[in-house]
């Protein structure tokens, strides 16, 4: 079972939970927006927009989610940057 750590950028700036992968998804576009779109967040327009030239795309499908009480700063988990893992456009 896999785990991936949520941290909160600015103004948080701490981990504030972790969720477990339930399955990764790699699918056509359409098919993929089917599979997510209650759950995305997002428009249409704007997941088309984020796959732009892509034939396919990846999806992550939570299995369960835990949030910390008290959210835990970088520096607590011996960490001293923040992680950077994509860009907002």
């Amino acid at each position: 079972m896999a785990t991936v750590v949520v941290y909160a950028s600015y103004p948080i700036k701490r981990v504030i939970g972790e969720f477990e992968i339930e399955e990764i998804l790699h699918e056509g576009l359409e098919a993929l927006w089917k599979k997510t779109e209650c759950y995305a967040g997002i428009t249409k327009k704007r997941f088309l927009d984020y796959f732009e030239n892509r034939e396919k795309g990846y999806a992550i499908k939570v299995k369960e989610t835990r949030i910390y009480n008290t959210p835990i700063p970088l520096n607590k988990l011996m960490v001293l940057c923040p992680p950077q893992s994509f860009t907002y456009l």
